[in-house]
């Protein structure tokens, strides 16, 4: 059974931290990322394959089961403004199919990579697939090198694939939480680093008709740019506050179904 359900009584989730709460786990152990992982994929005939299942297999499947199970999309538009480039999407975290709406509903036909945790390094043959859908596995905090490979590999995907790479802040996932958790500064550096930008991405929860569940609701942001004449640190402070400002305030300004009260335990 799932974290979620263990937690849930009454309606109501009690959590202690903000930051580190997990109510999403699936009891998968996160391993370490191998020495010298390729985070790239350069391989023509691996990225053949890699192409013939995310868009043979991965749009049209997932994608039409989000659009029977009621996702939406708002401000589809502002993709456009990045159709001759790549971003770093940012998006609050939410539910376990957050990573597959993004792949194969909200961004096609640009392709989407993640940065996530290592869970899926875990599992031999789903790892392979992972790799194959864009999946950037975090290293540990002293993995230097790997560090390194990541954020260059990111860079590269938006900058030279244009492509989009996308990060869950929150960094846990909170079901059917309606509004935006407090996120730090950290994973605004691939964005600083490689001067791209940043594009905040907000899911709502809105009431239906005739079901109790909410559906999602994806709402895209504006882009938001680095300032070329800051330094990498700068910009990585900056392009936190202003996302994290934009994504509550689109969260706030929506009317949202609180389908599951979150509530903090007090020391």
């Amino acid at each position: 059974m799932s974290k979620f359900k263990d937690s849930i009584k009454d309606g109501i989730i009690y959590y202690k931290d903000e930051l580190n709460d997990d109510f999403g786990e699936v009891g998968l152990s996160r391993p370490p990322v191998p020495k010298g992982y390729k985070y790239k994929r350069t391989n023509p005939f691996n990225n053949f394959l890699s192409n013939i299942l995310y868009y043979g297999l991965g749009v049209p499947v997932i994608g039409l089961f989000c659009f029977c199970h009621g996702i939406r999309v708002k401000n589809r538009h502002v993709l456009k403004r990045l159709k001759k480039t790549g971003a770093f999407i940012y998006s609050n975290h939410v539910s376990i199919s957050d990573v597959f709406k993004f792949q194969s509903f909200v961004c096609p036909p640009k392709r989407v990579n993640i940065i996530g945790y290592s869970d899926s390094l875990s599992m031999p043959i789903v790892r392979n697939l992972c790799r194959a859908f864009g999946y950037l596995p975090l290293p540990l905090k002293n993995d230097k090198d790997n560090f390194l490979a990541l954020n260059e590999a990111a860079g590269w995907y938006v900058k030279k694939k244009h492509q989009y790479v996308l990060i869950f802040p929150e960094a846990h996932i909170w079901p059917y939480y309606t509004g935006i958790r407090n996120f730090p500064h950290a994973s605004f550096y691939y964005p600083a680093k490689s001067n791209s930008p940043v594009l905040p991405t907000v899911t709502i929860w809105k009431k239906r008709k005739f079901r109790k569940k909410p559906r999602q609701v994806v709402i895209i942001g504006r882009p938001i740019y680095p300032d070329p004449t800051l330094d990498a640190n700068e910009n990585m402070m900056i392009l936190h506050q202003q996302c994290l400002e934009q994504m509550k305030k689109i969260a706030s300004n929506n009317k949202q179904q609180e389908y599951v009260t979150y509530k903090k335990i007090e020391d």
